[in-house]
């Protein structure tokens, strides 16, 4: 977390001087290059062997595989997130499953946080409750969005306007309806998902997620035991997104006819279920 954490700062400035077509590929390719980071792949840990944590994160990025993806809907996604910016929308509840430490929260899934944030979204980042190979668990993502809070004001903003809320309400409240007394960053929300493995069971989430839930309009699903192993065919009740880079050359052989660190970027719109 540290090493990725000195680089974060240069990461978002990049970001932020992108136009927004481009920035919303550049934050997705940074989630699935940084989800590389996976001890539970014995393909990537040889990978840990021949340089450290940025050196590997550098050159995912330069080698992920070119559009399209093995999974690609990645257009159908940024459509609907250009026609919410004309159209003066915005989702209005995130949850966004985190897989591992590291760059792949840091500079991964935190910048594509921090651009809903920036959109007027809340956003509910769901980690383990229990540790499990390198994935990151709900304690140690407050410590670290503490740390990314001091060189992001949208990160420290989130914060600061969840706790207010949660001190208030003690829950988490239900979404806020924009009025001019909306706080002036939207909330930024950490919880436990109520796992302790690298996959995803629905049917026993912790309470704070069920509440969290309610009202949700983005669910995002990231890493192969959250989006493939575990919730590839699951339906939801609104938009989701399911992120991943394939790090089983098996697993990409028999379900997708693919390679090893082929790239899944599945976007499935909400449908009346």
């Amino acid at each position: 977390n540290a090493a990725a954490l000195k680089v974060l700062p240069d990461l978002l400035a990049e970001v932020d001087a992108m136009e927004e077509p481009n920035r919303l590929l550049s934050l997705i390719e940074g989630v699935l290059a940084g989800n590389i980071f996976d001890w539970g792949s014995q393909a990537c840990v040889e990978l840990y062997q021949n340089g450290t944590i940025l050196d590997i994160y550098k050159q995912a990025r330069s080698n992920l595989k070119s559009r399209p993806w093995r999974v690609d809907s990645f257009d159908a996604f940024r459509n609907e997130m250009l026609q919410q910016t004309i159209e003066s929308r915005r989702y209005r509840r995130a949850i966004m499953f985190v897989d591992n430490s590291g760059a792949d929260i840091v500079l991964g899934m935190i910048p594509l946080a921090r651009e809903l944030l920036q959109r007027g979204t809340e956003v509910v980042l769901a980690a383990n409750s229990l540790p499990a190979l390198n994935d990151i668990t709900a304690s140690e993502l407050r410590s670290l969005m503490k740390s990314v809070g001091k060189v992001c004001q949208v990160i420290r903003g989130g914060l600061e306007t969840a706790q207010t809320l949660y001190t208030q309400h003690r829950c988490i409240p239900e979404v806020l309806p924009l009025s001019p007394a909306s706080p002036t960053y939207s909330p930024l929300y950490i919880i436990e998902n109520g796992q302790g493995g690298p996959c995803l069971n629905m049917r026993r989430v912790s309470h704070d997620l069920a509440v969290a839930a309610k009202g949700a309009d983005l669910v995002v699903l990231e890493g192969m035991g959250r989006s493939i192993h575990s919730n590839y065919s699951t339906k939801f009740k609104c938009d989701t997104l399911k992120l991943a880079m394939v790090k089983n050359r098996m697993l990409a052989e028999t379900l997708f006819n693919g390679e090893i660190y082929d790239c899944v970027c599945l976007f499935e719109p909400c449908k009346n279920i």
